[in-house]
């Protein structure tokens, strides 16, 4: 099955600036980002199919690898207010949201491999323009020329400082919550959603059907996705991982810029001072050159811990389950953080046990945490019925 796609397409120009203090000149190494950029795209839509990451193989051509800036292209369908002909925003209004970047080392069969780094930043994201009457049909937008849907708009994330040094190739992807998807629901009860909507349940992630700029694209025909629908999958039926999803992401290439700069070197040091005169009235030897000054220290990316259910036994009799599980990845010690159904996360230990759970369906998830605050972005699930 083919999985859903939002398609809207828009002639809106962004022009992203992007600057990193006390470096060289950047090098591209893979954009498939058309400039200028459209007003909108086809889109991965993360509420709507259940999504919680999903990103795509790319190739880096020749250069440096180090420092990446690495630009998104989103796609925002939400109004600030109402929707449809109703849709009406205010030029200039956004919504704030954090935003997880993942890069991913890929396996020699292209599987998910280590996670190289991770960063989230909280983003200002655009609402969509207010409906325009006039020129449109139905309650899309009009840039002057065409009618859209959705507002294309970039985001960048600055890996700068930080010692990474990315491979030939790489898995890029792009994490986000929405009210009852993604790893962790934010929920209903926030102000937007009892308002009418928040605009994060419209952000979906741009895909181009172009080919790469730059780079090479490896696997033109699929993409990764986590997702907790059948549907928004063409393979498989493991749900809630990250993996590859081959077959029929054909023209779907998710909107992705990786520019790199060189390693900087620190100031040179000071001159060894003249050495004094000599008895005989000879001059000294000069000194030894001083140490050239080292770089400011990078700080270095540890990947999230990741956890694994050991063990699960039910009893419908009793109405109970108790699970055992275990965490890995880092060098920092790990504690647990369990949660049953809609409630939230809370410490745990393995062997834990919950007791008079009513008769149906139930869904357990448990995240190892490291001491540093790091989380598995992706909890191990057991989904069970008592």
């Amino acid at each position: 099955m083919r999985p859903n796609r939002i398609f809207a397409t828009a002639v809106a120009a962004l022009v992203l600036i992007l600057t990193v203090a006390g470096t060289a000149s950047a090098a591209t190494v893979y954009g498939n980002i058309p400039s200028p950029l459209a007003g909108n795209y086809p889109s991965q839509a993360f509420e709507a199919t259940s999504t919680a990451e999903f990103g795509g193989l790319i190739g880096l051509a020749s250069g440096s690898r180090n420092n990446p800036v690495v630009t998104v292209t989103m796609s925002s369908w939400g109004c600030q207010s109402g929707g449809g002909v109703t849709c009406v925003t205010t030029p200039g209004a956004v919504f704030s949201l954090p935003i997880t970047l993942n890069i991913y080392a890929a396996n020699f069969d292209n599987s998910v491999g280590n996670l190289l780094a991770s960063d989230t930043q909280v983003f200002k994201i655009p609402f969509r323009p207010s409906a325009d009457l006039v020129n449109c049909t139905g309650g899309p937008w009009y840039d002057g020329t065409h009618c859209y849907n959705g507002f294309a708009y970039n985001i960048s994330w600055d890996l700068g400082g930080r010692s990474v040094t990315l491979p030939d190739k790489v898995i890029v992807a792009v994490m986000y919550n929405t009210t009852h998807r993604g790893y962790q629901p934010i929920g209903e009860y926030t102000p937007c959603y009892l308002a009418g909507g928040c605009g994060y349940d419209s952000l979906n992630v741009a895909v181009v059907p172009n080919a790469p700029f730059v780079g090479t694209d490896p696997l033109p025909d699929s993409a990764y996705v986590s997702s907790f629908w059948t549907g928004a999958y063409c393979s498989g039926t493991a749900l809630g991982i990250f993996r590859l999803d081959a077959g029929c992401w054909t023209g779907y290439r998710p909107a992705i810029e990786v520019d790199t700069y060189p390693l900087q070197a620190g100031p040179t040091g000071p001159a060894g001072a003249t050495g004094t005169t000599g008895a005989t009235g000879a001059t000294g030897a000069t000194g030894p050159a001083g140490p050239a000054g080292a770089a400011s220290p990078a700080f270095k990316v540890q990947a999230a811990p990741q956890t694994k259910i050991v063990k699960a036994v039910f009893s419908a009799k009793k109405h109970t389950a108790t699970f055992r599980f275990s965490g890995s990845g880092g060098t920092e010690a790990i504690s647990f953080q369990c949660r049953l159904d809609g409630a939230k996360y809370s410490s745990c230990r393995s062997g834990k046990t919950y007791k008079n759970l009513k008769p149906g369906k139930h869904v357990f998830r448990v995240r190892a945490k490291s001491t540093n605050g790091k989380i598995d972005a992706t909890p191990a699930t057991r989904r069970f019925k008592v």
